[in-house]
């Protein structure tokens, strides 16, 4: 697998680095480099998507990098967890990977593009008891929801925050909500709401049990 090797040097990270993205040994990602093992479908999956080509094009079938807008092996589709979603510039967010992979049911895309969603890891305790310090959530990206959706907020330039949202239609104003009542409610009026901006919609909490 030639074209990984070249894949892993742009990016520029380690073997070990690689592995350890993807669950496997470095000693494992130099036997795929050299043509010595075949990563399984799972696998080839999870490499697929963290460099953003096709299979074909990792296995060396194609020239064509470009993937898909959806990658699928059994029924899989593979996301890289989100640490934090930061505002930026001109609407744009920064999205920080934590550098781990998860692997989830495709139905619970519902049909939709894989770019259309994303996994972020939740910090903090604001949302206890229904929501827990590392837990993972499936968001769709949207900007806008309705009042009493649990959502992906940013707001006054900060990391977004997953809250409640309520809000009358019409009314200049917006509650943000959290479950654990050590945690005040947020409200947000006036021009202060020229700040706020719905990064997504939470869709499906991921946990280990």
């Amino acid at each position: 697998m030639e074209n990984l090797r070249l894949l892993r040097k742009n990016k520029n990270i380690s073997m070990k680095e690689l592995g350890k993205i993807i669950g496997v040994a470095e000693s494992t990602i130099s036997l795929y480099e050299n043509g010595k093992r075949q990563p399984d479908n799972k696998t080839l999956l999870s490499l697929a998507n963290y460099f953003e080509v096709s299979i074909d094009y990792l296995l060396g079938r194609s020239e064509i990098k470009k993937p898909s807008n959806i990658y699928t092996v059994d029924g899989i589709i593979s996301f890289e967890v989100l640490g934090s979603v930061k505002a930026g510039y001109d609407g744009a967010f920064d999205e920080i990977p934590t550098g781990e992979t998860i692997e989830l049911p495709l139905s619970m895309v519902s049909g939709g593009q894989k770019e259309d969603y994303f996994v972020l890891q939740v910090k903090g305790d604001s949302m206890h008891p229904r929501l827990l310090d590392g837990d993972k959530i499936l968001c769709k990206r949207t900007t806008s929801v309705d009042s009493g959706t649990l959502a992906v907020i940013a707001y006054n330039g900060d990391e977004a925050t997953i809250k409640k949202v309520n809000y009358v239609y019409g009314e200049d104003w917006l509650e943000l909500i959290p479950f654990n009542p050590e945690y005040a409610t947020k409200r947000i009026e006036g021009r202060d709401l020229e700040q706020c901006h719905v990064v997504g919609k939470v869709v499906k909490l991921i946990r280990d049990l």
